[in-house]
């Protein structure tokens, strides 16, 4: 019996934007380019007066799911959490599955070292994770990109062209 395993490594890519208008930039870069579609996720941090129990933000929460399915052009997971030392975070696309994942009733990510752990188990260095945890508590929102190293590769030359 035959069985293929895909040997292929996959890496990360991680970038911080101060402003939503970047951010978006950089994800159509990414989604222009003609390869393989790289599994992208934003990690960002909303104004604390979101509250989950509100009718008015359930909405506002689904409004957020219809944005970012618009800009990463696919159906993507989302959710927001709150985090004592970030405030409220979102996360949408590929990872938001381990943001979200339940433990005793809590996401993981909402756990103290939720996002630092969650980063750290892809494989991201810990120096590389503090500069971004760092930058996500200023606000700045976090794009995660993974593919193969050729692809992240030529995505990070694109990327730096835009900075």
């Amino acid at each position: 019996m035959n069985t293929r395993v895909n040997k292929a490594v996959y890496n990360f890519i991680l970038r911080d934007y101060e402003h939503l208008k970047m951010l978006r930039k950089a994800i159509e870069i990414i989604l222009e380019e003609d390869m393989e579609r790289p599994q992208i996720s934003v990690l960002g941090k909303l104004g604390n007066n979101l509250v989950a129990n509100d009718k008015k933000d359930l909405l506002q929460e689904s409004d957020w799911n219809a944005y970012w399915n618009k800009v990463l052009r696919e159906k993507v997971n989302f959710g927001v959490f709150p985090h004592t030392e970030f405030g409220t975070l979102f996360i949408a696309g590929a990872l938001a599955s381990q943001f979200l994942f339940d433990i005793s009733g809590r996401p993981l990510g909402s756990m103290s070292a939720g996002p630092y752990g969650i980063l750290r188990g892809l494989g991201i260095t810990e120096d590389k994770v503090n500069s971004y945890l760092k930058a996500l508590k200023k606000g700045h929102l976090i794009l995660l990109v993974r593919h193969t190293l050729p692809q992240i590769q030529l995505i990070e030359e694109k990327l730096d062209k835009l900075s």
